[in-house]
């Protein structure tokens, strides 16, 4: 969990003890309890950002401040500030309950610090193939573009921002959460996670060269679902480029801030399908026969080759 957050849910535990059990205010701050949480949520949504694992949380804090007010106006000991005990002690357990486990459970996680030597820079380019098609588009003008990301070894100040997990997190991260038939929010705090990677960093000149391998994501994946196990190959010098491609990946967000979700498995198995062993009825998308699939494969010496990927 986040520093501000865990104050918060310390916060909160404390103002149910003084409001809810009643203990002996010792402390004359303690007695503003309610009042200190409600300041640190806000400083947290402020600050850190609010997301919906917290909202049992902020709920608490919003009950206990009016639980507060209440005590304040109400005669001391009046069947008023009773009833507002019951009620503080009774949604508290529940609420308070919900507002620790869930935030806990469901965190804004952070990657492991890689145990190689080298930092880690990274930085993405657009690419644009003129000469190529794009031929799940129903556009017949589209050319082919791709995002790719790549990570290197870099030298750099390691009090430098950290790139985020995902770039364009409030496009990609709904897509995601729909493939898998959540809520659209599910993955909504990803966009507050970060990494280990310093944004157009030096290169590091340690090497004359660094070898580079290519990470290319399943169908519905994305550029940075394997960040850790990225940032681990990198810190050991190697270059890793990491490639997304439009209709196959769960979502691409191009830099004019077009996104283009990705086709579903079932279309995209019949493509490739017709690659491995096609049909005499080619399946057909946008209008266009794909009488090869979507690797068009050419036979010589009897055996089938590789034309174009």
């Amino acid at each position: 969990m986040r520093p501000i957050e865990t104050l918060l849910l310390l916060a909160n535990l404390l103002t149910f003890f003084v409001l809810a059990v009643l203990l002996p205010r010792a402390v004359r701050w303690t007695s503003y309890s309610a009042l200190i949480a409600l300041m640190i949520a806000v400083a947290q949504v402020q600050v850190e950002g609010p997301r919906w694992q917290m909202i049992p949380t902020y709920v608490l804090t919003g009950l206990f401040f009016l639980v507060w007010l209440r005590q304040k106006i109400a005669p001391a000991g009046g069947p008023a500030n009773r009833l507002a005990v019951r009620l503080a002690f009774g949604l508290g357990v529940l609420v308070l309950s919900i507002s620790i486990v869930l935030p806990m459970a469901i965190p804004v996680f952070r990657f492991p610090h890689p145990s190689g030597p080298y930092k880690i820079g990274t930085l993405t380019y657009h690419w644009v193939d003129a000469n190529r098609l794009e031929v799940f588009s129903a556009d017949p003008n589209a050319h082919r573009e791709l995002m790719v990301q790549i990570w290197y070894p870099a030298k750099g100040n390691s009090s430098s921002p950290s790139d985020p997990y995902m770039q364009d997190a409030d496009a990609l991260a709904p897509t995601l959460a729909r493939l898998f038939h959540l809520p659209e929010f599910t993955f909504g705090h990803f966009k507050y996670v970060t990494t280990n990677a310093i944004p157009s960093a030096h290169v590091s000149d340690d090497q004359p060269n660094y070898p580079v391998l290519i990470f290319l994501e399943g169908l519905i994946g994305f550029r940075q679902m394997n960040t850790f196990q990225v940032e681990e190959l990198v810190s050991f010098g190697y270059i890793v480029a990491a490639i997304d491609q439009p209709y196959a990946a769960a979502s691409v967000v191009l830099p004019d801030g077009s996104e283009v979700v990705g086709l579903s498995k079932d279309q995209m198995n019949v493509l490739i399908q017709q690659s491995v062993s096609p049909v005499e009825k080619a399946p057909i998308m946008n209008g266009r026969a794909f009488k090869d699939g979507i690797i068009p494969y050419k036979k010589k010496h009897g055996k089938r080759k590789t034309q174009r990927l």
